[in-house]
């Protein structure tokens, strides 16, 4: 993914949030916009994940933090299909919480078991998952951003 591409998609997830919560996303201080791009991708202490709304949805975007957490590359999120960040009997859970996030826009009560790039679960305990939607207004995405301190995010 090209950095101009990485800003656009940025762009998109930080003023969606601020439509849904009132606020931008959380940055340790203020920063002009390319630098706070920056930090969301390359330092944010949570991961950021995109999925796009295909009938099958893939990522299209992952930050550097959701890289670490689910143990797999830039490229090979963006190859995945979202649903394979979660085990096989935890998908209707991440159905209905989807379904609720396109009904409401967001969802800040974002909990489950996902699994990373080796096969080992882990629970995620809080988190935000909101509606992404482009200048017209169209949905484009569906963006999470999980909070990974150790009281957030653990081994099971």
């Amino acid at each position: 993914m090209d950095g101009k591409k990485r800003d656009q998609i940025l762009s998109l997830i930080d003023a969606s949030y601020k439509i849904w919560m009132g606020e931008n996303l959380p940055i340790s201080e203020e920063k002009q916009e390319e630098q706070r791009q920056r930090w969301l991708d390359e330092e944010a202490p949570y991961g950021l994940l995109v999925q796009n709304i295909a009938e099958d949805p893939h990522f299209i975007y992952a930050n550097q933090h959701a890289q670490t957490i689910f143990g797999y590359s830039l490229e090979q999120f963006l190859a995945l299909p979202s649903r394979k960040s979660a085990p096989p009997q935890n998908q209707k859970q991440r159905n209905e919480m989807l379904e609720e996030v396109t009904l409401r826009g967001i969802s800040n009560s974002y909990t489950g078991t996902r699994i990373d790039s080796n096969g080992q679960l882990f629970e995620i305990t809080e988190g935000s998952i909101w509606k992404v939607i482009n200048e017209s207004g169209e949905m484009i995405g569906i963006a999470a951003m999980i909070k990974s301190d150790k009281d957030c995010l653990t081994n099971i």
